[in-house]
């Protein structure tokens, strides 16, 4: 028998490890679901903030890092610590995928300032306390426990950009001062090829996050990482929320243990936020549909305000750039109504908002402005309600 050679094979065995590698990162999501559906993990936790009786309009904002040199400053993420300090971590380098882009840290104490900004990671740390190489750094995400510790995921490149990142995890015992060595998360056969966190991630009852994720490899498609922290390496699964490839960076809103909306960028072309329900904590959702609030392929952040009503951050600039920064209000999640402008500069980008209820019952954000600066914002429900007194931004 005369012996093919291995040029001739090699289409066969090319197309044989593409095969693996969509199944590995596409459809094992759908298998790991049935393994995150049967892990304890009763429902979502609900906050219960206070709400002053005598809750006056509250609006303020500032620059996190107002000297950076840095060219990009993106993605931030937010997190409010037991005694009330408040962390926030973001990427900065001279751009998205750049080798020298690290993970900035500041923290605001009882005195209400901000500490100096500063680097926690770099690609050469992370590179070397996971022996494997890295290219860049990218999307940090606070979790904040009960018990102060505060937890960071962050992604880091090996090749290309978003597609080849993975997730890895590290923790705080003295409010973001050190940090232990990086853990990569294993979510698929692969490790966790392509896999990002974005937006903030929702309490467990009895322990735990579920952590709205998302895939860039063969697709976008959004997630949900199943994660609880244990004393030798953090435990993690992941099921898929929606099996279309244009969602992804989804925001989950719960308002009981076991209900959840989620909000999806979406880039398309319908130029809508598209949302989607959950009755079993998030095990399973419907299909996304187009809310009325706009969306031009930008990221979303939703959360639900001390008295029901959701409020959604987002951009509705038709421009290349993300020329405005806005917030909508709604009762129902069906019918929404434009209350504010944020930011708005032509030729500008704010982006990326990122919103957690306070314990005070303000919403406390960030977001990224003119790609350099990461800003922070706070409110109350009063002043939403001042907002649409004024009636200027009209119903959109």
């Amino acid at each position: 028998m005369t012996q093919r050679p291995a040029s001739s094979q090699w289409p066969a065995a090319l197309r044989l490890m593409l095969a693996a590698v969509a199944f590995a990162v596409v459809l094992a999501p759908w298998l790991l679901s049935r393994k995150a559906a049967r892990e304890a993990f009763p429902g979502f936790e609900l906050s219960s903030p206070s709400i002053p009786a005598d809750a006056q309009p509250f609006f303020f904002n500032e620059e996190i890092n107002p000297t950076s040199p840095q060219a990009k400053a993106h993605s931030g993420t937010l997190a409010e610590l037991p005694d009330g300090s408040l962390a926030v971590a973001w990427y900065a380098g001279s751009g998205e995928g750049a080798r020298d882009v690290t993970i900035q840290f500041s923290a605001r104490g009882a005195d209400g300032k901000w500490s100096a900004p500063r680097a926690i990671f770099d690609r050469a740390a992370v590179s070397a306390a996971m022996d494997r190489y890295v290219l860049s750094l990218g999307n940090p995400l606070l979790l904040p426990e009960s018990d102060g510790k505060l937890g960071l995921l962050f992604v880091s490149i090996a090749a290309g950009k978003w597609s080849g990142s993975s997730i890895n995890y590290s923790v705080s015992n003295d409010r973001g001062e050190t940090w232990t060595s990086p853990q990569k998360l294993t979510l698929n056969p692969l490790g966790n090829l392509s896999a990002l966190p974005r937006n903030p991630p929702v309490k467990l009852i009895g322990g735990g996050w579920a952590v709205p994720i998302y895939e860039e490899f063969l697709g976008r498609f959004p997630e949900m990482l199943w994660l609880r922290a244990e004393d030798t390496a953090p435990r993690a699964a992941v099921s898929r929320m929606d099996d279309g490839m244009t969602v992804f960076q989804p925001s989950v809103v719960p308002s009981s243990a076991e209900n959840a909306l989620a909000f999806y960028r979406d880039d398309s072309g319908i130029g809508r936020v598209m949302v989607s329900e959950s009755s079993d904590a998030g095990r399973n959702w419907s299909k996304g549909q187009p809310s009325t609030v706009p969306n031009f392929d930008s990221g979303v952040c939703a959360l639900r305000l001390p008295d029901g009503r959701l409020i959604c951050a987002f951009n509705d600039s038709t421009s290349r750039k993300r020329e405005n920064l806005r917030l909508a209000i709604s009762s129902d999640g069906k019918s929404w109504r434009t209350v504010a402008t944020l930011a708005e500069e032509r030729g500008e980008n704010f982006a990326y908002p990122y919103m957690i209820l306070g314990r005070d019952g303000r919403v406390r954000m960030v977001y990224s402005a003119r790609d350099t600066r990461i800003v922070y914002a706070e409110f109350n429900a009063a002043w939403v309600d001042a907002q649409l007194a004024r009636g200027e931004e009209g119903v959109r």
